[in-house]
């Protein structure tokens, strides 16, 4: 135990000699760590630990390339989707679009990012409401106008109504256009958003 202190007490006494050095390293250890740290935690959610989807070894996510091989945004119309989804080599798909909304009907409007999904994305994907429910098939059926509901991410419910359970039924105005909270998003699941609407 003594030699250990003594040993303890003469590094101290070195990185005080030279503090540039000691500080060099210093920073170097931090960065490295950090670096390390960042590494295994993206190692770890997408090897080890991934979102529980149901059946994600037979998910695919459709992606356009221009001729350089870069990756381009492509749209479809309701009517393609619906193709798509009778080809029989298709069990079935979701669609969804990110867009930019603006939160109104408050003293300030904020812009948020929100994904428009179809109706079946929720039960496609197997995931579970923190509250409430998710988007369910009898929210737009075929042919008539969609319900005006909405689904908040878990972080964008702590943030923007203080983590309060009774979110559900509530109203939130996008784009000055009222939409009725239906559920929260378990606090793993964000698919790059704030909210899930219906287009």
């Amino acid at each position: 135990m003594q030699t250990l202190l003594q040993d303890f007490r003469y590094s101290v006494r070195q990185l005080f000699k030279s503090p540039g050095f000691s500080l060099t390293a210093i920073i170097s250890l931090a960065l490295g760590i950090g670096a390390t740290t960042a590494v295994f935690s993206v190692l770890y959610a997408i090897l080890m630990n991934p979102y529980p989807y149901a059946n994600p070894e037979r998910m695919i996510h459709m992606r356009a390339l221009d001729n350089s091989g870069r990756e381009t945004g492509f749209g479809l119309t309701g009517a393609q989707w619906q193709e798509i989804r009778k080809n029989p080599v298709v069990e079935d798909t979701f669609a969804v679009e990110t867009w930019n909304l603006t939160v109104t009907g408050r003293d300030l409007p904020e812009d948020v990012q929100g994904v428009y999904m179809s109706s079946n994305s929720f039960v496609f994907m197997g995931v579970a409401p923190f509250l409430g429910r998710q988007l369910v098939p009898s929210d737009a059926i075929d042919g008539q106008e969609p319900q005006p509901v909405a689904v908040l991410s878990y972080k964008f419910w702590q943030r923007h109504f203080n983590s309060d359970p009774g979110v559900v039924g509530q109203t939130i105005q996008l784009v000055r256009k009222n939409y009725t909270v239906v559920g929260v998003t378990a606090p793993r699941f964000t698919w790059k958003m704030a909210m899930s609407i219906f287009r």
